[in-house]
């Protein structure tokens, strides 16, 4: 069986668009031989490297195909990358058909390629004229629009409820060796970027008020960073293979979304959005502490498998803390629970998800 996968994003892309469409063509890859489509490819690039950075397992073969020559730099860059790969994909002969890229749907649509199209935030300019204005969201060869969260779709009222396919990010379980770990609290830990919303700045104040506690924050930092606290450590940006042990080892990982976040195209995702390690989370088994957010809300249960924090703000969250560290909680089976979730959001659930609908329809 032949699968293609098109994504407006590099191998060498430390994001979490990255992560997850690496992850995706994991899964998919059990399914039968998978094709990544890319605007560009190094030529001294190392699969081996990426495979093991990413934990992939890959059980049959994934051929990545570079389409231009050189990095998207703009938005013409993404059109003709969008064209050249739908041209490219017509010939393929595929089975299942997969996108990242908007533009690529689109063009898609023009040359009559059923396909699934994965949204992950509101579209606006030129791709949001061509999808919303121009109705193509709801073309007949857009098999589903798969969104990363129920409240995502609040913000696409003109697609057809049909046309609507709502799936979470994911993990693997199998990366995640699970330890009981201590009762008592020592570390908390922060996995992600240091963007505005992403709420580091919120950890630094958390830092200050519980001084007999250690603070780890792994992420690639956003310039020189000056009166850090004494007990948080920045230890940079890591490989996801090192991402389960790190938070296995940890006692409290935090998740503080702040109002206001924002993502590709400068659109505040904060609501909607479904994050990546929320699932990374999960599966580590530990204590979660989050921000009340619509998006993550959808998953993550208060006083079942996390603790959720109505307001983002220092007392609010010092609150949280002093609840958990006075043992107002029953830790064991928070953690138990979270487990229980990430086992519900497994790539390969999320993969055969898409194959059932694919295998449903008569061509």
């Amino acid at each position: 069986m032949k699968i293609v996968y098109i994504a407006e994003t590099s191998l060498t892309n430390k994001s979490a668009y990255t992560h997850h469409v690496l992850k995706m063509c994991d899964a998919f890859s059990k399914k039968g031989e998978v094709k990544l489509v890319l605007p560009y490819i190094k030529e001294n690039i190392k699969l081996k490297k990426i495979k093991k950075n990413f934990l992939l397992k890959i059980k049959k073969k994934i051929t990545i195909k570079g389409i231009l020559r050189n990095k998207i730099k703009n938005f013409l860059d993404r059109i003709r990358f969008g064209y050249q790969s739908a041209k490219y994909i017509k010939k393929s002969n595929s089975v299942v058909i997969i996108t990242r890229s908007i533009i690529s749907s689109f063009f898609l649509c023009i040359f009559k390629e059923r396909h699934f199209l994965e949204i992950h935030n509101e579209l606006n300019g030129l791709t949001k004229f061509l999808m919303i204005n121009l109705n193509f969201i709801n073309s007949q060869y857009i098999i589903k629009n798969i969104l990363i969260s129920k409240t995502l779709s609040k913000n696409f009222p003109s697609i057809n409820k049909s046309k609507v396919l709502i799936l979470h990010d994911a993990v693997n379980i199998k990366n995640f060796k699970y330890k009981k770990g201590n009762t008592k609290i020592r570390t908390f830990t922060y996995v992600g970027s240091f963007y505005k919303g992403k709420g580091t700045e919120l950890i630094y104040k958390l830092a200050k008020k519980f001084k007999k506690f250690n603070f780890n924050i792994y992420g690639e930092p956003l310039g020189n960073i000056k009166n850090i606290p004494k007990n948080i450590k920045i230890h940079g940006y890591i490989n996801y293979e090192k991402v389960p042990n790190v938070l296995i080892k940890s006692d409290i990982l935090l998740l503080p979304n702040a109002d206001l976040q924002f993502g590709r195209g400068n659109i505040n995702i904060a609501n909607y959005n479904s994050p990546l390690k929320m699932f990374d989370y999960l599966a580590a088994g530990r204590i979660i502490l989050a921000s009340r957010r619509d998006g993550i809300t959808e998953v993550l249960k208060h006083n079942y498998n996390s603790i959720i924090v109505n307001k983002y703000n220092l007392n609010a969250w010092s609150q949280a803390i002093n609840e958990i560290l006075d043992h107002k909680y029953n830790v064991t089976k928070l953690r138990k629970n979270s487990i229980l979730t990430a086992k519900k959001f497994t790539w390969d659930k999320r993969v055969s998800k898409i194959f059932d609908i694919n295998n449903s329809l008569n061509y």
